[in-house]
């Protein structure tokens, strides 16, 4: 199957706008408090609908992809996505705005799912190792620049409207997208019947969103009853789900896929990372802001030097006899730790903001060799069919971490107001993917795993982003 050449662009964009609005909000939470005449506590729910409705509907919505095809599904997440931006941009109170993101973060996820699953259909071999390695980058750009184009929007306050133009702005850019869709995007879904497991489904949604409600709600309301309530009622319906899965003539989560050990391993680094991420960035931005008093776009351009060293080494590992693989997880990991533990000393030096964002550049060069290698180790081995289910558990995984780092962090930071506890934790998550990688590392070595099933093998070395050579 030969992709159009703006098959990779369209798939980027809605990569952006989908990640870009987990973070852009963050900045905007006090101006839609003032607007709305509601707490600030209150206004955290439109960032945690988005983040629960988006975690719950991900693997689903990757398996629609499988069924139905991924361009139709893609399509429809794409003008949900837009109409539902269009409605928070137009929202007359916050009761609206609430359920506009509700269903802004369902759209993304039947959207989303489809781009790594997209990529792995229609691309192979080097032409997909730079489709992820391009992927990877466009979710680090959405995560590290998020604030500063959140921040620049309220600071030009276009035509008066505020907090509503970082809604608006995905309009636009939306149907231009749609436009294109059936004329760049081929169709793909799995060979034969897929049946859709509704009952692994609801399982899944039932036990993901009331734990990242609860995630997203404790921080901000000093851990009240319902919010421990709700994490343990997720993490009790969530122990059942592997119960009903065995039960399913075609389950939502295929054991296959779970059973592989670099696909295992893959997700805890992702638990890692994605959870050591976003621990780091809020720790940031509660030190700029909270601790410095510095404004939303002040803060927003903190953010350059860890972004800008993102992309540069995201496009440095495109190229031959770069760290790759478990290889790249490891040394990688081991540079965000080093600069994590710069930024952290300086900040107890009581160094500016100035010198701790520039420390943690290291933190940004890190990530672009880390991510793209998680990416490889889930993916490498998906059977043809279960490319959508894959990215749906993959993102899912991303979104726990998300929340579980934003929690973590914001409970720290409410305790001490100390950016050094804020990035300790950071770090120690780190350590963790440094551990992940030294365990796949070594399995590497062990070339008997790839000679259980050849196809799979000749799936995995043309899949990842690993150009291994040892």
């Amino acid at each position: 199957m030969t992709p159009h050449r703006l098959t990779l662009p369209v798939l980027l964009t809605a990569t952006f706008m989908g990640f870009l609005d987990s973070f852009i909000v963050i900045v905007a939470v006090p101006s839609i408090a003032d607007e709305l005449q509601v707490s600030i506590a209150d206004t955290q729910l439109v960032l945690s609908i988005y983040v629960v409705t988006y975690g719950a509907a991900l693997v689903i919505g990757g398996r629609l992809g499988d069924r139905f095809g991924r361009r139709t599904v893609f399509g429809l997440g794409m003008g949900a996505f837009t109409l539902s931006s269009l409605g928070c941009a137009l929202a007359p109170d916050l009761e609206v705005l609430v359920v506009m993101r509700a269903l802004q973060g369902i759209a993304a996820a039947l959207m989303l799912a489809q781009v790594l699953a997209t990529i792995q259909a229609v691309y192979e071999g080097e032409a997909r190792r730079r489709a992820v390695l391009a992927y990877t980058t466009v979710l680090g750009a959405a995560a590290t620049l998020g604030q500063l184009i959140g921040g620049g929007l309220l600071a030009l306050d276009v035509a008066g409207t505020g907090w509503r133009a970082l809604f608006a702005v995905n309009v636009p850019i939306g149907v231009a997208a749609l436009v294109l869709v059936n004329r760049t995007i081929p169709q793909t879904r799995a060979r034969g019947p897929v049946p859709i497991d509704v009952l692994g489904g609801v399982v899944l949604a039932a036990a993901l969103i009331p734990l990242l409600l609860g995630l997203g709600l404790g921080p901000d309301r000093d851990w009240p009853v319902l919010a421990w309530v709700l994490i343990v009622l997720g993490a009790v319906v969530g122990v059942l789900l592997p119960f009903v899965e065995r039960r399913a003539v075609a389950p939502l989560l295929s054991g296959q896929l779970l059973r592989q050990r670099p696909v295992r391993l893959g997700l805890v680094a992702t638990l890692a990372f994605y959870a050591g991420n976003s621990a780091t960035l809020l720790g940031l931005t509660l030190f700029l802001q909270d601790g410095l008093g510095i404004d939303a776009l002040g803060a927003g351009i903190a953010y350059l030097p860890l972004g800008l060293a993102y992309l540069v080494s995201t496009l440095a590992g495109r190229r031959s006899g770069a760290p790759s693989g478990p290889q790249a997880m490891l040394w990688g990991s081991l540079v965000m730790f080093v600069g994590l533990a710069a930024a952290i000393i300086a900040g107890l030096a009581g160094a500016g903001p100035v010198v701790v964002s520039l420390l943690l550049a290291g933190f940004g060069a890190g990530m672009g060799f880390v991510y793209p290698a998680i990416v490889a180790s889930v993916l490498a081995r998906v059977r043809p069919g279960d490319e959508g289910a894959a990215s749906g558990v993959l993102l899912t995984t991303t979104q726990i971490a998300n929340a579980v780092g934003f929690a973590v962090v914001t409970a720290a930071w409410n305790a001490t107001e100390s950016l050094a506890a804020s990035l300790g934790i950071a770090t120690v998550l780190l350590l963790g993917v440094a551990a992940v990688g030294t365990r796949m590392r070594a399995g590497v070595k062990d070339r008997s795993q790839l000679s259980e099933d050849p196809q799979s093998a000749t799936r995995a070395l043309h899949a990842t982003t690993i150009n291994h050579k040892e």
